[in-house]
């Protein structure tokens, strides 16, 4: 079965423009089956030209709203998460991103949370995300 790409820059348009830092291409999210494998969602806020909020709890916000916008355009939702894994660059703000997290997601998919000493360009959080994308009927 061959992998499915699904391109944040053309089939999302909650991320329309988002490019990858690490390598200046549009962010991809890969679809194997029924089974999509989102890549690093991250606070930059569409809604405001693309800014990153110094705030923790508004990256917060706008990191989940990002990993939302990828699951329903690849046609599922937070209802279908397998696995979350959430990296922060201060582990002191797990209450508050805990507090927030379950606003959002309201499944129980496998979690992990990391403490890490960096991310690129300010960021204090990122989320890669599993999920199933159930059959189209």
């Amino acid at each position: 079965m061959a992998v499915q790409r699904v391109n944040c820059n053309k089939r999302i348009s909650y991320h329309e423009g988002l490019m990858s830092d690490a390598s200046f291409v549009p962010a991809e999210d890969l679809q194997r089956g029924s089974f999509l494998f989102c890549g690093g969602s991250i606070p930059k806020n569409p809604e405001k030209n693309w800014e990153i909020p110094l705030d923790f709890e508004e990256q917060c916000h706008v990191t989940f709203k990002n990993m939302l916008g990828v699951l329903e355009t690849a046609g599922t939702s937070q209802d279908n998460l397998i696995r979350v894994i959430v990296y922060l660059t201060d582990m002191r703000n797990w209450e508050t991103m805990n507090k927030i997290y379950l606003q959002y997601i309201k499944s129980a998919p496998s979690r992990a949370c990391l403490g890490i000493d960096a991310l690129n360009n300010g960021y204090q959080i990122e989320i890669l995300a599993d999920a199933f994308v159930p059959a189209k009927k």
